[in-house]
């Protein structure tokens, strides 16, 4: 086997790509925003963890009502993901902006997005805060959820079973791109080979295909974000 250099980064850099969410919060006044990674730790029990910055109004929500859901976008959401990462719900209404629906939760207060294909909703259960050097406050807090429910839309459930091979989620790259899942490179031994065609490697290849083709559109006409408000200023 040949060797290779390795070259160091900053631990900063871990953990891409990564299924990118929009996670929404509050009760009166619902909002959401865009999350790059997450964390499953636990299957039983079902835990899930999310990164909101301190200083944001969403984390603000969080903390209020101690719920949030998780929703997965699809490749077709791409601006609407981008939209709900530069704009803040203080001064927005990204539901209008985006053009979401409401969805009552089965399990918390806070409302799904009935546009996303996967929606997880989750009850806090505590929370890390880091430090960084001369005790400032780190970039983000750990919240750690339960997951109480997770919702489906109907085709993409066989046999009962969710099956993510069906869905074109979106994936955060460094260091700036959006990214599809690719062709099936194999199964896994330990289970068994799916036995409905919509999951065979041969469609998913199809699939993947075209959305070559719409990656190739968005690139040469990139469609506008959805809104006529100027940029916001970065805040880190």
């Amino acid at each position: 086997m040949q060797s290779r250099v390795s070259v160091k980064f900053g631990a900063g850099n871990a953990f891409w790509p990564a299924p990118v969410a929009l996670v929404s919060v509050g009760i009166e006044n619902p909002n959401f925003f865009t999350l790059g990674v997450m964390g499953a730790p636990s299957d039983r029990p079902p835990i899930l963890t999310i990164s909101p910055k301190p200083y944001r109004y969403s984390y603000e929500l969080i903390r209020e009502h101690g719920q949030f859901v998780v929703n997965f976008p699809t490749v077709d959401m791409i601006r609407q993901v981008e939209y709900a990462g530069m704009y803040s719900g203080r001064d927005v209404d990204k539901w209008e902006k985006c053009a979401f629906t409401q969805v009552k939760g089965q399990e918390v207060e806070v409302p799904l997005i009935a546009e996303c294909p996967v929606s997880i909703e989750c009850r806090v259960l505590h929370e890390i805060r880091f430090q960084r050097d001369r005790g400032r406050m780190g970039t983000h807090v750990l919240v750690v959820g339960e997951m109480l429910s997770l919702s489906a839309h109907q085709e993409y459930v066989i046999e009962g079973e969710l099956c993510w091979d069906l869905l074109d989620l979106i994936f955060r790259s460094r260091p700036a791109s959006w990214r599809a899942l690719g062709p099936v490179m194999g199964y896994d031994i330990r289970k068994s080979q799916p036995s409905d065609p919509r999951l065979s490697a041969e469609r998913i290849e199809d699939r993947v295909t075209s959305l070559k083709d719409k990656a190739l559109a968005f690139y040469r006409e990139p469609p506008p974000l959805p809104t006529d408000e100027p940029a916001p200023p970065r805040v880190d």
